[in-house]
């Protein structure tokens, strides 16, 4: 199959990114977990990359959705996957390896729920926790427990996380997409931008100490809005219901 040159430079990226998921692994079986960790970061660094290259290059297509999709299984399912079983989750027998096979599961289907449902290379919003948010949560995790305590202190604590991301993974909970990069798109845009700005400085400050507070923080907010719109959402049918008896 001959790639059209244009899909090439976003490509590379992902490649990238795909390598870095790969190191990541390795890293892992060899009990480097902090390594592996970081190494997941900047392969989700590379996928953001990658989708910007496309939009700035005009050159998002089919194939480098299912490249991309085929990269992030490896970089953000089979890495924290193997990461959190090898540092924790092998001293639960067959149920660790079974918590472990969860990220790996439902990132595989939200990522092929999102591919048959793609109308658009540009979305607002994602159905479901993206699966690098995943694999971030649970890759600054382990470093956030290895630099405040040199190990995995409350180990036990990723099994109601690693439950509630795979269930947000497949969820219809919307979460919102990375802005754009420019001031010249729209006020809402704009607010995003300063934030993401405000979120990477903070971080490069504090870097272990305050990655996983945030990336858990994004996660659990949009969590939070979405149960607050369902419950509203059930008021306003609960009211139309009154109406309609009262007619």
């Amino acid at each position: 199959m001959r790639i059209p040159k244009r899909n090439i430079v976003p490509s590379l990226f992902t490649m990238l990114n795909l390598f870095f998921g790969f190191f990541a692994i390795v890293h892992a079986l060899r009990e480097n977990y902090v390594a592996a960790s970081w190494l997941i970061i900047v392969a989700a660094i590379w996928d953001v990359v990658d989708g910007r290259i496309a939009r700035l290059t005009n050159s998002p297509s089919e194939f480098g959705i299912e490249f991309d999709s085929l990269a992030d299984v490896v970089s953000f399912g089979v890495a924290p996957a193997i990461l959190i079983y090898q540092s924790f989750f092998y001293k639960l027998g067959p149920v660790g390896v079974i918590l472990s096979f969860l990220p790996l599961l439902f990132g595989a289907i939200r990522l092929a729920r999102f591919n048959v449902s793609v109308d658009s290379f540009e979305k607002e919003n994602f159905t479901g926790l993206p699966t690098p948010a995943t694999a971030l949560t649970l890759a600054s995790y382990v470093i956030f427990n290895y630099d405040l305590w040199e190990g995995l202190k409350f180990g036990p604590l990723l099994i109601p996380m690693v439950l509630l991301l795979s269930f947000l993974m497949v969820s219809n909970i919307e979460y919102q997409t990375m802005p754009k990069f420019s001031f010249r798109v729209n006020r809402k845009n704009s607010i995003q931008f300063m934030l993401l700005i405000l979120g990477v400085t903070v971080i490069l400050i504090f870097r272990e100490k305050i990655l996983f507070p945030l990336v858990f923080g994004f996660v659990l907010f949009y969590l939070g809005r979405g149960i607050l719109h369902y419950l509203r959402e059930d008021e306003e049918e609960e009211e139309a219901f009154d109406i309609s008896i009262l007619d």
